[in-house]
């Protein structure tokens, strides 16, 4: 790889109204709150009717070489962009047959390039994760994509003069006027656990879909969806198991090319197992592996991580995470996500990130392996419930049994199964929707906890709802349910997790599940070699035989799952109280009291509600942030 080539950071810009220069000061200030992104470097651009910022991240190319904005060789064309385009050179060759010349060996020119041959169709040809705006001097307009998955995020706002502002995160845009709470996202946040694009929890802003893109001029924004995973082109064999590991071992070389040390998040799963695999192919030496564990033996991976880095001999560190460390990143944790955020596992993420960005300026990590291959066990209870509703009276044969062992154990995956079965019956699209709510708020719990009004006032944002039309009806009902999980939850929740979690300490994240190749050909799988009936990641555990022992792939999944109700029975009850009981906080106007006061007691007496805990507390200290 040849110098200039990549840099990961932060980006920030104005489109004003009727040629007016950006105020330089307000553009600093937006760019300087992105600085944790991009610590090694800012630029700042104005022009009539436009302002770019910008924070680096120096990956490769460590000099001033790589600085941003970017301008064309002409100077038509400015950029301020964020990722890493892996096909850029294959791009370039194209361009060059076209007549184009190039100033450096950068991405990001040949961004630009890209833009002026192929217009808005330019993100249709970038393999890689991106998020970017180009200003288009002569036609006095702004062109803003993301890539297909959503790795890389990008914010906007209308401002009182109509003016237009973006930025890698919320906090950049939040502050240039005031703020109101979008209450139809707050409904969908307690059942999904995170904001669905192009929500964001703010009335005033908005999140751009992945696979979007648009023009902002001084008339407004226009926003449209760019491209399908069925438009990308990927080269299959009769040898499924050979492709898959051609394309998943090209996706993990490229995404070792750095200037700096390239390291990995290391669990005891498969898919972060795999990258490792295939990243030791390509090094001459050790790589870095880093494991986050908790003193709680059923949801620590250490052991298994340990086991995995010793077969494959990587320079292995863990760490350990304790609720202390909950309630001193607590506001952090919030002004980081910046809207309603509550998949706890960014807690241990972003204490694992604050160690490893110390050492090393980037990982890999294996986003993207359950969604694709039917990883999670709420896939399996589904898939089940969905066969059992073919058998005459199961619901009311099975269905009592299930939550007679629920109140028995206290498990609530039991009466949530229980439910699943009954709802198959007659949707089963809605049987998933409650399926996934369930372990958050389904409808009916939703209705014992918050108030009525409340839910009166957002009944066309039910979150159930939502995951029903977002599912469709072609296909399968478990491919449907894996499709709305890669579509919606993965690009709204766990790239939200992993980018907010890393980039809040400098530290970049390279995903090779979320290439473009490994996505379209995993989605091209039937779905009996993503998932079958009784196994997991079919396809991908077969692909892998020879590459991780056996003990590796059998391992029964755990998932990055915090000890919330133990927490919450200890060190975080008062820290709880303290947000979600006040009388003053604003929870208050969305929740009843004293049910939830009852929800604290029962989870003290053993239940676990965990993770509505989390959720609550989280929802109150970032309406308190509002505020």
């Amino acid at each position: 790889m040849t110098p200039d080539a990549m840099t990961m950071c932060g980006i920030a810009g104005l489109i004003t109204k009727r040629g007016v220069l950006p105020d330089e000061g307000v553009l600093r200030r937006m760019t300087e709150t992105l600085a944790h992104r991009g610590p090694d470097g800012q630029g700042i651009w104005r022009s009539e009717g436009v302002g770019f910022g910008h924070r680096r991240l120096a990956i490769i190319d460590l000099s001033e070489r790589g600085s941003q904005p970017m301008h064309s060789s002409d100077e038509k064309y400015t950029i301020t962009y964020n990722g890493e385009i892996y096909n850029y050179r294959t791009i370039r060759e194209e361009l060059e047959r076209k007549g184009s010349t190039f100033q450096s060996e950068s991405d990001t020119e040949v961004v630009l390039e890209a833009y002026r041959h192929y217009g808005k169709d330019c993100a249709k040809h970038f393999r890689g994760m991106f998020a970017f705006a180009i200003w288009d001097r002569d036609a006095k307009r702004c062109f803003i994509a993301r890539d297909r998955a959503g790795k890389k995020p990008f914010f906007y706002r209308t401002l009182s003069d109509g003016s237009i502002a973006f930025a890698s995160e919320m906090k950049a845009i939040r502050p240039l006027e005031s703020v109101t709470v979008d209450e139809c996202a707050i409904r969908q946040f307690i059942g999904l656990q995170y904001v669905p694009a192009p929500h964001t929890g703010l009335n005033e802003m908005s999140d751009l879909p992945p696979g979007h893109r648009g023009h902002i001029d001084e008339n407004g924004i226009e926003i449209e969806p760019y491209s399908h995973w069925d438009d990308v082109r990927v080269e299959r064999t009769d040898d499924v198991s050979g492709d898959l590991l051609r394309i998943f071992d090209e996706a993990v070389r490229l995404r070792l090319q750095a200037d700096v040390t390239v390291g990995a998040f290391l669990s005891g799963g498969i898919d972060s197992a795999a990258c490792v695999a295939m990243a030791r192919r390509h090094m001459t030496r050790p790589i870095r592996t880093f494991t986050m564990g908790f003193p709680y033996i059923k949801m620590d991976e250490r052991k298994e991580a340990r086991e995995t880095a010793k077969f494959f001999g990587t320079d292995h560190q863990e760490f350990e995470a304790q609720p202390e460390s909950l309630i001193k990143l607590m506001d952090k944790l919030i002004y980081q996500y910046g809207g309603p955020y509550a998949d706890s596992s960014a807690l241990p993420v972003m204490l694992l990130s604050r160690e490893v960005a110390q050492q090393i300026k980037v990982v890999l990590v294996g986003d993207g392996g359950d969604e694709l291959f039917g990883g999670y066990r709420r896939y399996a209870a589904y898939d089940r419930a969905c066969r059992l509703m073919r058998i005459p009276g199961s619901a009311h044969l099975v269905a009592p049994v299930l939550r007679l062992i629920a109140k028995q154990r206290k498990d609530p995956r039991f009466a949530r199964m229980a439910a699943t079965i009954a709802l198959a019956h007659g949707d089963t699209n809605r049987a998933y929707a409650e399926l996934f709510c369930g372990s958050y708020f389904s409808t009916r719990s939703t209705s014992d906890y918050f108030r009525t009004d409340f839910l009166e006032r957002t009944r066309e944002c039910n979150p159930v709802d939502f995951i029903c039309k977002r599912m469709d009806t072609k296909g399968k009902p478990l491919e449907r349910a894996m499709r709305f999980d890669f579509e919606s939850y993965l690009a709204d929740d766990l790239n939200v997790k992993m980018d907010r979690a890393t980039m809040a300490y400098g530290l970049e994240a390279r995903a090779p599940f979320l290439d473009q190749q490994v996505v379209a050909f995993a989605l091209g799988l039937p779905l009996n070699l993503r998932r079958d009936y009784t196994h997991s990641k079919v396809a991908l555990k077969r692909a892998l035989k020879n590459v991780l022992p056996a003990d590796i792939l059998k391992r029964p999944k755990k998932g990055f799952q915090v000890p919330l109700a133990d927490w919450f029975r200890g060190s975080l009850k008062q820290y709880w109280s303290d947000h979600c009981l006040d009388p003053q906080s604003p929870l208050a106007d969305y929740v009843y009291p004293d049910r939830i006061r009852k929800m604290r007691d029962e989870n003290a007496r053993g239940a676990d509600y965990g993770n509505r805990m989390w959720m609550l507390l989280a929802l109150s200290v970032w309406l308190e942030s509002v505020q």
